[in-house]
């Protein structure tokens, strides 16, 4: 192998650090001409009926996940920074390919496996619902529901914090925010979730200011308000919505609209959302087809867009979805998924530092990482933990970024799987995976889990030197091969 080849994909790219990274503050970037950041246009046309070759795209270095910067002429004295598209970031040489290819048949495999068992895991539905949406039945799939202890005082003062925050957003982005990350840490109030979603992945920047902020939608013509009420919002039809899209993704759309939390009223066979919410969902990752052609749709998307839509209309949950993909999670939905092989080397790397027994017990049962990184990390634990944990795991990673799903999963590791005891109580691959998918509610309770999470000393250089370890692991792999 050509060492200059090793040397060159092993330095860290600007995005992949600006992923891992999240408390650092964002880079310097010089200033163009015209007093904004370098802006690079790019116009996708979409292959097949119709055409959106009218919609812009800006592509640009991203900020941090969290962090939401206004434009001049908004809310500070600061340069407009447009919407984030990250292009490819992770193992970009020529001699990775095929054995990307060869790994992400694997994961898609898997994820669609995962896929189709969750309708028979999940059932029909009975009418009485949950605090969460979701519909209670004596054998509950989820009996970890259980009502939040925090008394309705203390919640109403998170509640008046939270507003004050959101108010004064880029003051605690800019200088509090510790402040941020404390609050989210310990919960968002649920009254308040989808908004402060939207702001701390950036979407609410998108929405308002951004050039973006008409990519999924056209002002109507005066004489079309009852044209198809069912895609008007607020006055304004959606661009992407008037599109066809590609009948190969729409097929696997549509196939996978009834897969999707079944047991929520959102979601349902039953009752009188049901249809609406997979209507907003098959919209949504039809949308993202539109506008993303050569990456199309994978099978993960659709729970992480689930979740969304449960917090937040359409239009909203679209942009959230948008950021999530390109800012906190690149190149996980892509043909190639490189970034989940990536990733489930670093983690890999952080077992065997952090959790040494599972690691050891992992690789002597050869438990690749595709068996849990598919349901653990592109579904962003939605598929795995009790609904109050997952919860709490989306408030802590759409604030301090990925690093949170690295975490989460060590403590997994290391407490479902890291004592000797436990590793001869599941001495093979079949009993290690299922213990995986059927963890004990001792470990995935929030109130345990969130604590060791945070507990969790797992900084920046940790993941920068696990990175470029996993990175030379994989290349020297590749080679042998």
């Amino acid at each position: 192998m050509d060492p200059s080849t090793i040397a060159s994909t092993s330095s860290l790219e600007p995005a992949m650090l600006d992923r891992l990274t999240t408390n650092c503050p964002p880079e310097p970037c010089a200033i163009s001409d015209n007093g904004g950041f370098p802006i690079i246009n790019e116009t996708r046309a979409f292959i097949g009926p119709g055409t959106l070759a009218d919609i812009p795209f800006k592509k640009e270095r991203p900020e941090r996940p969290g962090e939401v910067i206004f434009s001049v002429f908004l809310l500070c004295n600061k340069p407009m920074l447009l919407f984030t598209f990250i292009p490819s970031v992770l193992l970009t040489t020529t001699y990775l390919q095929t054995q990307s290819e060869i790994e992400s048949r694997t994961i898609s495999r898997a994820c669609s496996t995962l896929l189709e068992e969750a309708i028979e895991e999940e059932g029909e539905a009975s009418f009485e619902t949950d605090r969460y949406g979701f519909f209670v039945q004596p054998d509950d799939v989820y009996p970890t529901r259980e009502e939040s202890t925090i008394s309705v005082e203390k919640l109403r003062k998170r509640e008046k914090k939270w507003i004050h925050m959101l108010d004064n957003w880029s003051l605690f982005m800019d200088e509090k925010f510790s402040t941020v990350r404390e609050r989210c840490r310990k919960g968002i109030p649920p009254s308040l979730r989808g908004k402060a979603w939207k702001y701390l992945c950036g979407a609410m920047y998108q929405m308002e200011v951004s050039p973006n902020r008409t990519v999924f939608e056209a002002k109507l013509p005066s004489n079309s308000i009852e044209i198809n009420k069912k895609y008007i919002l607020n006055g304004i039809l959606q661009k992407c919505l008037s599109q066809p899209g590609d009948p190969k993704w729409i097929d696997e759309i549509e196939k996978d609209l009834n897969r999707q939390f079944p047991n929520h009223e959102l979601f349902s066979r039953v009752g009188k959302f049901g249809e609406a919410g997979k209507e907003d969902l098959f919209q949504l990752l039809k949308a993202w087809t539109v506008l993303h052609p050569e990456e199309g749709y994978c099978q993960g998307q659709a729970p992480v867009a689930s979740v969304l839509l449960m917090h937040m209309p359409l239009r909203d949950a679209f942009y959230c979805f948008v950021q999530i993909c390109h800012r906190y999670l690149p190149d996980y939905y892509s043909p190639g998924l490189e970034a989940v092989q990536v990733d489930g080397d670093i983690l890999a790397q952080l077992l065997k530092e952090k959790s040494r027994t599972s690691y050891q017990h992992l690789k002597k049962q050869n438990v690749e990482p595709v068996l849990y990184m598919v349901e653990w990390f592109m579904c962003i634990f939605c598929r795995t933990l009790p609904w109050p944990t997952v919860l709490r795991v989306w408030d802590m990673f759409l604030c301090e970024g990925c690093k949170v799903l690295f975490k989460v999963a060590v403590v997994l590791f290391k407490y479902g799987l890291g004592t000797k005891e436990q590793c001869k109580q599941y001495p093979d691959l079949h009993a290690i995976v299922t213990r995986l998918r059927n963890l004990p509610k001792r470990i995935t309770s929030e109130d345990f889990l969130v604590e060791k999470v945070c507990q969790l000393n797992l900084n920046e250089a940790d993941l920068e030197k696990v990175h470029l370890r996993a990175l030379k692991l994989r290349q020297i792999k590749v080679a042998q091969k």
